[in-house]
């Protein structure tokens, strides 16, 4: 997903598979540094201060675009730690029935809204219907198509939205029945933007019900204050009776235009926690106190190229396969990004266990001459006749700028393509994602749950206008990752999305491009997160419950 720390956990996602309960919090405590307890500030000085671009709306279970980066104070049913496990959140614990399409959860005893009313299972019940509602508009709703009649009641085929499969048995227990066996449900109701949400709240302020004067909410933060255009503060919720309680007694985040952004803040010592931009990278590196600062996080992610494949000229696969080895990744990854990422040949990033790069490489490694040759096949020799392009770019920073135009480079050189570079806002970007509207485009894909499920057949299986993010079609990939879902032999499983990924890169769906390594200053004051062996931080900032602050 786009907002959450991963690392490799595969061996950990198939103990979740046949696990019947959500491990405890301490049993996923690691041995990573976790220092300066003893030396923390007092509660009053426990603040912990970022930069960001302002919201548009917290609303991500329906607006997932707008949130931009900030603290979501909606707690799920289950939530994910650093290394991206399910563990207890809104549901203490749950159980799945032999055949995998009974999913029992069971709150939290005693939960409560911050305005005081209970948590219960209706509101379970009230928050997915408001996913799968076609009213909502929800675009990241074929995420919870596994649900049983889900996906019938979101493309209005169902029009009672009360036979979705997910009902109160009581007042704290919750059942959810899927359309097929799903042992990875764990990780669709931990998604960050499956939290509960306060119906009478939202029906009450609309589109406005997560503004700071209005917002209700059942996590361990709240809203204090937000003052648009200036700054937005959170502060522990009170009420909450939660395993989560936070150590840091406010988070403010300081509002910028991610365009102008520089690290000037970070060495003023305004900020205590900031990205590291590849423009910055060498001179951050170069500086003693501010490479001390640096450190390396995973993020399971991956760039890349998509085509509007069912209209010329990327109906043609020559040229799509022409497009795809004129990129030289690695001069990519080496010279533009500077080290800090690793070529794609595939959709699914190193951590997954089916992580096939060397693999699929054939397909689609650069290869100047095999494409100059694909585009005189196609009629379009040095170029000649090809029409012109706009890429798409979604708010990119400095970063994703650059590879654009080392892109826009390399088209031009061993094709004869000329691109244009078309720049839109997050919110205007995704619209026109949708509505198919672009004839090529940059983009990254996050993953969600580290299973194949989520980067192959939820990102790239035929979807209808409005519900995928492209128009690729290909019945032997939709027959794959249909068969894979429902399959429960982890190895047959394996194999078939295998196939699936072959059958995506060699037929040129997208040109895959890179997996990054983000990069972070932090503090030295900031203590409470792990670090790997290697020196990886895990840090989910969506909800730093167990970050704190020492003496500095």
């Amino acid at each position: 997903m786009r907002r959450v720390v991963f690392r490799r956990i595969a061996a950990m996602f198939l103990l979740c598979w046949v696990t019947a309960n959500c491990s405890r919090p301490e049993e996923n405590a690691g041995s990573g540094e976790k220092t300066g307890e003893d030396d923390r500030l007092p509660p009053e000085q426990q603040t912990l201060r970022l930069m960001t671009p302002e919201p548009l709306s917290l609303d991500s279970s329906i607006r997932p675009y707008d949130t931009r980066g900030t603290i979501l104070p909606f707690e799920p049913l289950l939530r994910r730690n650093e290394r991206s496990e399910p563990i207890p959140a809104a549901a203490e614990r749950y159980e799945s029935s032999p055949d995998g399409k009974t999913w029992t959860f069971y709150l939290r005893p005693n939960a409560k809204w911050s305005d005081g009313r209970p948590v219960t299972a209706e509101d379970v019940v009230y928050s997915y219907r408001r996913f799968l509602d076609p009213a909502s508009a929800n675009i990241y709703a074929f995420f919870y198509y596994d649900i049983a009649n889900a996906r019938d009641i979101n493309h209005v085929k169902i029009k009672d939205i009360t036979q979705l499969g997910v009902r109160s048995i009581d007042e704290l227990t919750v059942e959810i029945k899927t359309e097929h066996p799903a042992p990875y449900l764990p990780y669709i109701v931990s998604f960050g933007d499956a939290f509960l949400a306060p119906q009478w709240v939202v029906e009450k302020y609309g589109p406005k019900w997560t503004e700071g004067g209005n917002l209700v909410t059942n996590s361990p933060y709240t809203i204090r204050e937000w003052m648009h255009g200036r700054h937005m503060i959170f502060e522990p919720n009170p009420l909450y009776n939660g395993p989560y309680k936070p150590i840091l007694q406010q988070v403010r985040y300081t509002f910028r235009n991610p365009a102008s952004a520089t690290m000037l803040p970070y060495e003023n010592d305004e900020v205590d926690l900031d990205g590291v931009d590849l423009n910055d990278l060498d001179r951050v590196k170069a500086d003693p106190k501010l490479s001390a600062d640096l450190v390396g996080y995973r993020n399971m992610n991956t760039w890349y190229m998509y085509f509007r494949t069912q209209r010329p000229p990327f109906d043609d696969i020559r040229v799509r396969e022409a497009f795809a080895r004129a990129i030289d990744r690695e001069t990519l990854c080496r010279v533009v990004l500077n080290g800090t990422a690793k070529p794609a040949y595939g959709m699914l990033p190193p951590g997954f266990k089916d992580y096939d790069g060397e693999g699929l490489k054939p397909g689609q490694a650069f290869d100047s001459q095999l494409a100059a040759k694909r585009m005189e096949e196609a009629g379009y020799p040095d170029g000649r006749g090809f029409p012109p392009q706009e890429l798409w770019l979604r708010a990119p920073g400095a970063t994703v700028q650059r590879v654009a135009a080392a892109i826009q480079g390399m088209l031009k050189e061993h094709i004869g393509v000329d691109i244009t570079i078309r720049i839109l806002d997050d919110t205007a970007y995704m619209n026109n994602l949708f509505a198919w509207k672009m004839n090529l485009g940059l983009l990254d894909f996050g993953a969600d749950y580290p299973d194949p499920r989520n980067m192959l057949d939820m990102t790239w299986r035929s979807q209808p206008l409005g519900s995928g993010r492209q128009d690729w079609t290909h019945s032997e990939f939709d027959r794959l990752v249909d068969q894979a879902r429902v399959t429960l032999d982890a190895s047959a499983r394996s194999q078939m999305y295998k196939q699936a990924e072959k059958i995506l890169s060699e037929s040129y769906g997208g040109v895959f491009l890179y997996h990054p390594m983000g990069q972070r200053l932090i503090k030295p004051w900031v203590k409470g997160y792990e670090k790997e062996a290697d020196g990886t931080a895990l840090i989910n900032l969506d909800m730093p419950w167990n970050l704190y602050i020492t003496k500095h």
